[in-house]
């Protein structure tokens, strides 16, 4: 069991039997006392944002999750459903653990799961997914008194705002960590 006192964001931390994410970190000075490492962490089990303070040099147990791909097949209300591609056994995750990343992916796409000492931590999430516009209302003329958008919904159901030349049909960009527009795919 490995361990660092020096985390990073983007680790993978076991504490207590439980594994996070490390979200992000920041460095907190205190005169004298010596620094903080103020960290925020997603619980892989439910989904769950918290924030710890230790004490900067405080060791903490890192893991590294191996990599397996797997094919998404559904998402019912207790979980989304995977097919691991070397065994064809069904994979269940909870929908917690994925998060709003659940409205980028698409029936019988491929994508990579983070598994730790057979327990899996997450799905491996691309910054930018190529989805179809599905549905698109047409522009209406002199609609353009603030940013002119419009939303449309793409393939998986997700539902966003988009620039006005977009129309159905069309593939496009969208950036999964803020859930928007990015633009137009070749």
């Amino acid at each position: 069991m490995p361990l660092t006192d020096s985390p990073v964001k983007g680790m993978y931390l076991r504490e207590e039997g439980r594994f996070f994410f490390l979200q992000d970190r920041r460095l907190k000075t205190q005169g004298r006392q010596g620094g903080l490492v103020i960290m925020r962490m997603k619980a892989l089990d439910n989904g769950q944002i918290l924030n710890k303070t230790i004490k900067s040099g405080t060791k903490v147990e890192y893991v590294t999750p191996e990599t397996k791909e797997v094919q998404y097949l559904y998402n019912d209300a207790s979980g989304v459903y995977f097919m691991d591609m070397e065994t064809y056994e069904s994979i269940s995750i909870p929908k917690d653990v994925i998060g709003e990343y659940i409205n980028y992916l698409k029936e019988g796409e491929s994508i990579l799961i983070l598994t730790y000492e057979g327990n899996i931590l997450s799905v491996k999430e691309n910054p930018t997914v190529v989805l179809e516009v599905t549905e698109a209302d047409d522009a209406v003329k002199g609609n353009t008194a603030n940013s002119a958008t419009k939303l449309v919904t793409v393939e998986t159901g997700y539902k966003l705002h988009v620039p006005l030349f977009i129309k159905r049909g069309d593939k496009i960009k969208i950036n999964t960590e803020s859930g928007t527009y990015t633009s137009k795919a070749n």
